[in-house]
C-alpha cells in the first residue's frame, strides 16, 4: 500500500465532521466554518466575528455551504469561508423572484 493510498484513508468522511460555525459582524451573509479538532483562526479573534453554532454532520448544511470545498478548505488553511445568501433575507427574496423558490 503506496502512502497516498494510507493517507486517503485516514481522511474523513466529507460529511463526518463538526465544524463550529463564526458569523462575520459587518458581512453576516460571510460565515467561517472551523472543524472542530483545529485551532480557530487568528482573524476570528477579533471583535468582528462571532460564534454562530456548531454544525454537526447530521444536521443540514446551511445555505452556500459545500460540504467538498469545507473539506479542503479545512485541509489547506484551516478553516472554510462561504457566502450564506439566507443571511440577507431581501437578497434572498430577490433571487426567489427572478430564479424561482430556492
Amino acid at each position: 500500500m503506496t502512502s497516498g493510498h494510507q493517507q486517503a484513508q485516514a481522511q474523513p468522511d466529507v460529511d463526518n465532521c463538526t465544524y463550529n460555525l463564526f458569523r462575520n459582524k459587518s458581512l453576516p451573509e460571510l460565515i467561517c466554518a472551523v472543524p472542530e479538532d483545529r485551532p480557530v483562526p487568528a482573524f476570528i479573534g477579533s471583535e468582528q466575528w462571532s460564534f454562530e453554532q456548531p454544525l454537526r454532520p447530521n444536521q443540514a448544511r446551511p445555505s452556500g455551504f459545500d460540504s467538498r470545498a469545507a473539506q479542503a478548505g479545512a485541509r489547506f488553511n484551516g478553516f472554510y469561508l462561504f457566502h450564506a445568501l439566507t443571511a440577507i433575507p431581501t437578497l434572498r427574496a430577490t433571487l426567489e423572484l427572478v430564479l424561482g423558490h430556492l
